[in-house]
């Protein structure tokens, strides 16, 4: 390996990242950049579904459109060490039974896989998929680098599906009025584009310091029934004072006060971020991972962002909802009086 190899495919990368491509494009150029580095015959991204159950094709190079569309790829057979975080060599796509679609590759000219996780604070996102048109092993030292350059990736794909968000929310608040329209909107495109175990949305009850579940996706209603008693008051008073409180494994931290509800729904990680409003928190907005995951300071920073566009949207949304009732009751009392003035006619 060549150290002009390492220093095009880092560059490359580099450029993709400073320039904020979205993130099939950065993906798509760190590919191209691997393919003619390694003289490779194809690259090929995947991210792991929300269920964990398939991987989703997000970018590639060297790869024919009708192999992309051959069909899901099951999580759980052809890149189950992989997303346990492993580097995975197939000798003979063909022959060898971890390959899923042998007949596929067979057709589309690969003879052997290098497949390297995408791993990022903890948890594995998905793979990075190395083709190969004649049998080939990789050096150690071509395994590292490849290693290397998934992180950079990986660590690009959340930044991305973070900011992502910030659009999709935007998108979701505007396009109603209605409370509860709005509440189960968010819900859904912070779970879908975080490919989170699930998200709720918890808002402050009058004259109360306690939070009841509003909107929730991605877990059952048991659990969501569950959540105004599932924090310590301590935990709850950092919300309300407006910081976001990040659990790494909710299962084992002292924060929770019933851990073996986090069991049962098969949740680790748990974000929360408070819904502030005129300097205090009317709710939260909380993300649960399948997985322990590290939120980093920037991810918090950006889920506050989203929480600030949340609260907007919440405010805009209670404000309707008391001007409609307003203007409900001046209509009540207007044909009441025009029926009495009728009367007396």
């Amino acid at each position: 390996m060549r150290c002009t190899q390492c220093r095009n495919v880092f560059r490359t990368i580099g450029d993709a990242l400073s320039q904020r491509l979205d993130t099939p494009r950065m993906l798509e150029e760190a590919a191209r950049a691997m393919v003619e580095e390694f003289e490779l015959k194809a690259c090929h991204f995947r991210v792991i579904s929300r269920d964990r159950r398939t991987l989703e094709s997000v970018a590639s190079h060297g790869l024919s459109d009708k192999f992309l569309a051959k069909g899901p790829v099951d999580a759980d057979k052809s890149v189950a060490a992989a997303l346990g975080g492993d580097v995975v060599w197939v000798a003979d796509c063909s022959t060898d039974p971890r390959v899923q679609y042998p007949a596929a590759f067979g057709k589309e000219g690969i003879a052997s896989m290098l497949t390297v996780p995408l791993e990022t604070r903890g948890q594995v996102i998905g793979v990075m998929r190395l083709s190969t048109a004649a049998p080939r092993e990789f050096t150690e030292d071509e395994i590292e680098l490849f290693r290397v350059a998934a992180l950079f990736c990986a660590g690009a794909i959340v930044d991305g599906m973070f900011r992502q968000i910030l659009g999709h929310v935007t998108t979701s608040t505007r396009s109603s009025l209605q409370l509860d329209e709005v509440l189960n909107a968010i819900v859904a495109v912070v779970c879908e584009d975080l490919r989170a175990r699930g998200c709720a949305i918890t808002l402050a009850e009058a004259a109360s310091s306690t939070f009841e579940p509003r909107a929730a996706y991605g877990v059952g209603p048991a659990f969501t029934g569950q959540l105004a008693d599932l924090f310590t008051e301590a935990a709850m008073a950092s919300v309300l004072g407006g910081e976001c409180v990040a659990i790494l494994d909710g299962r084992g931290d002292p924060r929770i006060r019933r851990p073996e509800v986090l069991v049962r729904e098969g949740i680790a990680s748990i974000l929360l971020v408070p819904l502030m409003t005129r300097g205090r928190a009317i709710g939260a907005l909380t993300v649960f991972t399948h997985l322990p995951y590290r939120f980093s300071s920037d991810e918090q920073l950006l889920m506050t962002a989203i929480g600030e566009q949340c609260s907007l949207a919440i405010d805009n949304a209670m404000m309707f909802a008391a001007l409609k009732k307003r203007y409900d009751a001046l209509v009540d009392d207007f044909q009441m009086w025009f029926g009495h003035a009728q009367g007396r006619s």
